[in-house]
């Protein structure tokens, strides 16, 4: 063949190749392929992936690193204005505003996940689109005992899709990379705002960054916890104390070890159980509000998320996500779970050895998915035995009927998130992945494990009498009984020493 045509060959088939990465890219980036009505969960990207395909995404990850990289800039002045940049405070007590209405900041994290890619990530909220132009982060630290300050442009995810739901004025999560210098010289960032100005100066009105990564860093090297469990914000009138000692303690015999729990308004019992497992650092929780002019009074509160679904499930994402990158060295799995649910395995006893028969049916590919989802049956308390004794001597954990109705994949479930391979996550599953080539959900067999989830049926969201036509006994949970059973005894005689 002539020398002009085997180029011209070449090149043709350059370019089928790099029309077909650009659409496995693509396709691999590209959000679900159906969207719910609420209050459907939405469902978890389409699982597969053409074959080679896997060095392709590998370098573009690569690439796209490197493409995102914003160098930093030095500050010449670092007002500090009397700030102890040292200083911890907790989030959810004050939103830091930096745009007025517009961008309001919950909460700093250093993630060292990606090597030599070293970034904070700040968790926060837009209300309505984010000014065209850059935002920056400006990041304080100490160097040689002194105060020294850096800038960086901003690179802003959303977290959601914006195929779910959202107005021009909607309050929506958002998670804010700051790239920090890849030459690790700044290895104890203190503080950072983020803004449309670069070289911030007032240091007294930025988010401090955790201090604990030092400690953090060495779990990582030495071997992590497994899971800790994400309860997004508690808001009931309801003396529910014993019900949450139930809760702790069944989670805690299926392998929790760490509960983070957030709060809106809760009764004086309550707050008991969470400072009761605090004192033994089981629990950490954290008050919680909302930002901007969205409502924290407690009854314009309920009132509004009951009329505004779609507002209500955004800000969800909140703590959830702040759990998550609480954990990023600390934890193998976070599990955003609500109180009435339990992940229950069917053949293993703990969800230690649930995952270890999962790693072994999937070998390599394990470690291709950034959540592992569990489907949904419905413990409804209408079909359960009407003479049950005291929450004490049978929780609802225990309850033996239910729906035989196993929901779809996608639809209500709940997941393990893996710390190592999740950007964001959702109530549901992981929503976005650190690595594009890593898939979002892999549902483990309803043989093996149902999340279970005592609520009243509720009509307006579920066909209750359809539901209920079709039931199972299901013993599966009556086996932690006796257990479950001696620790809520002890638990509640510690509450009861409680002052």
């Amino acid at each position: 063949m002539p020398v002009a045509g085997t180029r011209k060959l070449c090149r043709v088939g350059l370019a089928a190749i790099l029309v077909t990465a650009l659409c496995i890219l693509t396709l691999l980036d590209s959000p679900p392929a159906r969207l719910p009505d609420p209050p459907t969960d939405p469902p978890p990207t389409p699982g597969g992936e053409p074959p080679g395909t896997r060095s392709i995404v590998a370098y573009s990850w690569a690439r796209r690193l490197a493409l995102d990289y914003r160098p930093t800039k030095q500050c010449d002045r670092n007002g500090t204005r009397g700030m102890a940049l040292n200083a911890y405070e907790p989030p959810g007590t004050k939103w830091l505003e930096t745009i007025p209405g517009r961008l309001f900041l919950y909460s700093a994290h250093l993630d060292l996940r990606v090597v030599g890619y070293p970034s904070i990530r700040v968790i926060g909220v837009k209300r309505g689109a984010l000014p065209p132009s850059a935002l920056f982060c400006t990041i304080w630290y100490r160097e040689h005992g002194e105060t020294r300050s850096l800038s960086v442009e901003a690179l802003v995810s959303t977290i959601w899709l914006d195929e779910w739901d959202g107005t021009a004025d909607s309050y929506t999560g958002i998670l804010v990379n700051c790239q920090l210098p890849l030459d690790d010289s700044i290895s104890r960032p203190s503080r950072i705002y983020v803004g449309p100005n670069p070289c911030y100066e007032n240091a007294s009105h930025s988010l401090t960054i955790r201090p604990e990564y030092g400690e953090e860093i060495s779990v990582e090297r030495k071997g992590r916890q497994e899971f800790t469990l994400c309860i997004k914000g508690l808001d009931f009138d309801e003396d529910i104390s014993r019900k949450l000692i139930a809760f702790v303690e069944l989670h805690r015999i299926l392998g929790a070890k760490l509960f983070y729990f957030y709060v809106f308004n809760v009764h004086d019992n309550v707050l008991k159980v969470l400072r009761l497992y605090e004192r033994s650092n089981v629990v950490r929780w954290f008050a919680l509000d909302l930002p901007g002019d969205l409502p924290n009074e407690k009854s314009t509160r309920r009132r509004f998320f009951g009329e505004d679904i779609w507002t209500k499930r955004r800000m969800e994402l909140i703590p959830y996500n702040h759990c998550f990158y609480e954990n990023i060295h600390r934890s193998e799995f976070v599990v955003p779970i609500d109180i009435d649910e339990a992940i229950v395995p069917t053949r293993r006893k703990t969800w230690h050895e649930l995952l270890l028969d999962e790693r072994a049916k999937l070998g390599r590919s394990f470690k291709d998915f950034a959540s592992y989802s569990v489907r949904n049956v419905y413990f409804f308390p209408e079909l359960q035995n009407k003479s049950r004794p005291s929450v004490e001597q049978h929780p609802d954990y225990l309850d033996t009927m239910r729906t035989a109705n196993i929901s779809p994949e996608g639809d209500s479930v709940k997941s393990f998130v893996s710390t190592r391979r999740a950007l964001t996550v959702h109530n549901h599953y992981a929503l976005a992945t650190l690595n594009p080539s890593t898939r979002r959900a892999h549902h483990l067999n309803s043989n093996d494990v149902l999340k279970h989830h005592h609520r009243a049926c509720d009509s307006r969201h579920l066909d209750c009498d359809l539901l209920m036509e079709d039931v199972r006994i299901d013993e599966s949970a009556l086996r932690y009984a006796d257990e479950l059973r001696t620790r809520m005894k002890i638990a509640l005689a510690d509450l009861d020493a409680l002052p």
